[in-house]
């Protein structure tokens, strides 16, 4: 089954918005044999929209996703345009406006007088409720095109699919050709020749493909003969490609070192200086990581390094805040103060100013301290501010994952 994605906003088109829709249906559908064939962004114009909405229709695509432009406002035009393009008529409905003043009024808010657009939709259309938001969606079927109106706001327009339109109007069952296995610490080069061998043997029923990112690398599995076992391959692949293949599809590397610390009983604290915080913020972006997350001391400057840290004054003037020994004191001190089990620390140049010959933009040094071991891991991170901070963030959390495996 083929299908298209129009997705409506000035904002997308001038790159105040990024269009996050797009790549989550290509996603999302892909299991039910749905693949986007088609992705087209126009601004809030009425006779643009009439005129990449015909062009799809008559490409005769099976779906034909819509996003954006039902809002209250002056340029959310969207329903207009598919009045016009199908020569629909605009209905107002009285059981859905009373329903939208319950809902302003439960917020002791006045409604204002442009949500009363939020309650005209197509006549021929059925309508697709909206639980996270004010603006409904609707189904047309014109000619043998399964059109989907949604809002542009990624959560509402998840909140539809997934509750709605793939229930009641795709209503398959997914079927997985894809599965990806997430690595870390491992370049996509080397991660190639890891694999080279299963890849050959595999390749008339399977298509691979490597995704690398400054994050790390994604390895994508298709199956394309759907009588072979794509979670034996997967297992194959995995086991090859460990110590870094540490999860599948949308595991991230916290998940996975938080299930490791909980399997194993560990809490974990963190000293950061030049990461600032991002690894203690990674960590609890998962739910229920205050059962192994004891806190972090975000130690930027020297000061603090000695006074909340405890480490020596000589080792910072001999050897510097970015270096090992500090890094090593830092993970120390704070294992020691918060009596946790594993010990976190990052200390480095993020740039774009503070380097030298001998202690370049990008070095970073990480420490962890475990109850069997400690190490201090030494990289150079050169690809900007953001980046070095986001790459040292994940290379720490890759370190402890795999200091919880050696134990």
């Amino acid at each position: 089954m083929n299908a298209a994605v129009l997705t409506i906003g000035d904002e997308l088109l001038q790159g105040f918005t990024i269009d996050t829709n797009s790549s989550w249906l290509g996603t999302t559908l892909l299991p039910y044999n749905i693949r986007i064939r088609k992705k087209l962004t126009v601004g809030d114009n009425l006779n643009d929209i009439i005129s990449e909405a015909q062009n799809i229709l008559d490409d005769k695509y099976d779906y034909l996703f819509v996003t954006g432009g039902l809002g209250p406002t002056h340029d959310d035009i969207t329903k207009e345009a598919f009045r016009q393009l199908l020569n629909d008529e605009l209905i107002f409905d009285e059981n859905y406006y009373n329903q939208l003043i319950h809902h302003f009024e439960k917020r002791a808010i006045k409604i204002p007088n442009s949500n009363r657009s939020q309650a005209m939709l197509l006549k021929t259309a059925d309508v697709l409720p909206n639980k996270n938001g004010t603006a409904l969606g609707m189904h047309l079927l014109f000619k043998d095109t399964h059109i989907f109106i949604m809002p542009g706001v990624p959560g509402e327009m998840r909140e539809m699919v997934k509750n709605h339109i793939l229930p009641n109007y795709i209503n398959k069952t997914p079927t997985e050709n894809i599965i990806t296995i997430r690595t870390a610490g491992i370049m996509e080069s080397h991660l190639a020749e890891k694999v080279t061998v299963l890849m050959e043997k595999y390749s008339k029923s399977f298509r691979f493909a490597f995704l690398p990112h400054f994050s790390g690398v994604s390895f994508r599995i298709n199956r394309v003969d759907k009588n072979e076992n794509l979670l034996k391959i997967k297992d194959e692949f995995f086991q090859a490609m460990k110590p870094y293949a540490y999860g599948i599809n949308n595991d991230t590397l916290e998940e996975v070192l938080g299930l490791k610390l909980i399997n194993n009983n560990f809490t974990i604290a963190t000293a950061e200086s030049c990461t600032g915080g991002l690894i203690g913020k990674r960590l609890t972006d998962i739910a229920g990581s205050s059962e192994y997350f004891l806190g972090s001391v975000t130690a930027y400057s020297n000061q603090l390094k000695t006074s909340l840290l405890d480490v020596p004054n000589d080792i910072i003037n001999t050897h510097g805040a970015v270096s090992e020994e500090t890094a090593m004191e830092m993970a120390k001190g704070v294992r020691d103060k918060t009596r946790a089990d594993i010990g976190i620390s990052t200390t480095g140049i993020s740039g774009p100013g503070g380097g030298t010959k001998t202690k370049p933009v990008g070095l970073v040094y990480i420490g962890v301290v475990t109850p069997e071991n400690s190490m201090v891991k030494k990289y150079n991170f050169s690809y900007g501010r953001n980046i070095h901070r986001e790459m040292t963030t994940t290379a720490a959390l890759n370190i402890a994952r795999l200091a919880i495996e050696q134990n």
